[in-house]
Parts: C-alpha cells; structure tokens; sequence
C-alpha cells in the first residue's frame, strides 16, 4: 500500500511548500542563465479536489480553500496563487490542484530543464500521460533517492526538490544521505527538504544533522498552524540548503501573512531560522 497524495493534495503543507518552491524558482530565474529543477518523489502532477479521495479528507479547504480571490497577496504567493487559478474556470472554485512538477513547469523559461523522478508505477503513469508532450521536461521511473547520480546538471545551476511520503521509519536519514552524496557532485546547487511538523525532537535533530552534513548554509522555513494534533501533522517546514542570497528576509514576512491566513488555531506561527550560517 503506497502513499496517495490524492488525499492529502492542496492542504495546508502544500500551499505552504509550493509557496516556498515559487519563492525559489522566482530567486533562479533572477539571472539570464538556464536552471533545471529536479524533483525526487515527483508524484502524479495534478490532483482533482473533487474525487473521492480528496473529499474523504477534505483536507485542502484548511489549505488552498483559505486563499480567497479577492485578497491582495504579497510574491511569491501572488504567483503561486495564479498558477493554481490558470488551472481552473474563471470565477469558479479550485478543483484542479497542481503538484510541484505542474508549478515547476509553469515558471519555465524557454531555456530551463525539468528533470522529474516517480517510483510508482501507475502514479509514473499519470505523469507521463501530463508531460508526454513536453520537450523541456525529463522522466525517471526510478528510486529518487539514487537521483544524486544525474548531478550536476547541465545547465550548472538549479534546485532540487526532495518531497518523500515520509513511509520509511529512516526517512530523515535518507535525505541526510542524499545531501551528502548530491552535494560531493553538485556544491553549488540548492537543495530543498520537506518534512512533516509531528515531533519536535524529531525535527529538531534532522536540522541538527542536515546542518553538520552541509557544506553550504542551511535555513529552516517552518510554518505551525497551531491546530491541537497530538501525534498528528500539525504543520510542516523545509530545510533550504544554499539558499538564494536574501531569501531568509524575503520569506520571513511572506510566511507570517501564510501563518495567519491557514490558521487552525492561537498558537499559529512561522518561523525562518538559519540552521548554519556561512
């Protein structure tokens, strides 16, 4: 039985780690010169948030459902909000919900790459029935964690996204790893970890580890929606490694605003912490 991101697409963690991958694609395309985007677990692409499983959960209306059209956002938001919105009917609601590769391939120049890695079968599959067509894009039905094999990219300078379902006990090991194997063939890259906000020990140690293990720094984007989960995902955060210069002071008001806006309750907060400093 494998992770299905249909239950779970559009929610809050979602919002939150799309908005931040905006954040730094907006940071790369700064620059006249080419970046590829990798992803690892890339899953299907795009999710409908009106099939069964989304309903079952209804998770995505304490997610994208909180961002109105008629609020005023501040960037990267604004952008990642109008991705979403192009994917649907004008003045209806958000059915169609992208995945990080549909965000990724919306923010492509004509001379960027996308290089996306699924180890499902059929959610592969559904992958490449989206981006069959797409000269810009490259699929790898393999194990994303062996992907460090495929750095450093062409173009020299890029993000990696590792996004994992979080069904192996050894998880936050094995992004520890692959940053260790990915950084000895791509220095220079930025990389991005994602990780459930569940046990704060937990989470804790991983950036202890992440920040030994890099050789760049490292910056935590955490964003807590106060909601009252013992045991439960009560939020979520990605460990940057190499983050774009100024990326911290860009964020830190852009999630605050996040926070307040996917609120599940009064201890709603982000927090932007440099994990290793130069």
């Amino acid at each position: 039985m494998h992770y299905r991101h249909a239950y779970h697409a559009g929610n809050f963690a979602d919002v939150h780690k799309h908005v931040v991958l905006v954040g730094l694609l907006q940071a790369l395309s700064r620059k006249d010169s080419p970046w590829s985007y990798l992803e690892t677990h890339a899953g299907s692409g795009l999710y409908d948030l009106r099939s069964a499983a989304s309903l079952k959960t209804a998770e995505s209306q304490d997610g994208i459902g909180q961002l109105k059209p008629d609020y005023t956002f501040a960037e990267p938001v604004a952008s990642y909000f109008k991705a979403v919105q192009a994917l649907n009917a004008a003045g209806e609601a958000i059915n169609i919900y992208p995945g990080s590769p549909v965000l990724a391939q919306a923010m492509l120049r004509d001379k960027d790459k996308l290089v996306l890695c699924e180890n499902v079968p059929d959610v592969f599959e559904d992958l490449r029935q989206h981006f069959a067509r797409d000269r810009q894009t490259t699929l790898h039905e393999r194990d994303g964690y062996e992907v460090h094999a495929l750095l450093p990219p062409p173009e020299k300078r890029g993000l990696v996204l590792v996004d994992p379902p979080f069904e192996r006990r050894d998880e936050f090991e094995a992004m520890e790893a692959f940053l260790v194997k990915s950084q000895a063939r791509f220095a220079g890259g930025i990389y991005a970890f994602w990780y459930p906000l569940k046990n704060s020990f937990e989470v804790e140690r991983f950036g202890r580890r992440m920040a030994l293990a890099s050789s760049k720094p490292v910056l935590d984007l955490c964003l807590d929606t106060g909601a009252p989960a013992e045991g439960q995902m009560r939020g979520s955060g990605l460990v940057v490694v190499n983050p774009p210069y100024r990326f911290a002071e860009e964020m830190t008001p852009v999630l605050a605003d996040l926070a307040k806006t996917l609120s599940l309750g009064p201890r709603a907060a982000s927090y932007v912490t440099w994990l290793k400093k130069e």
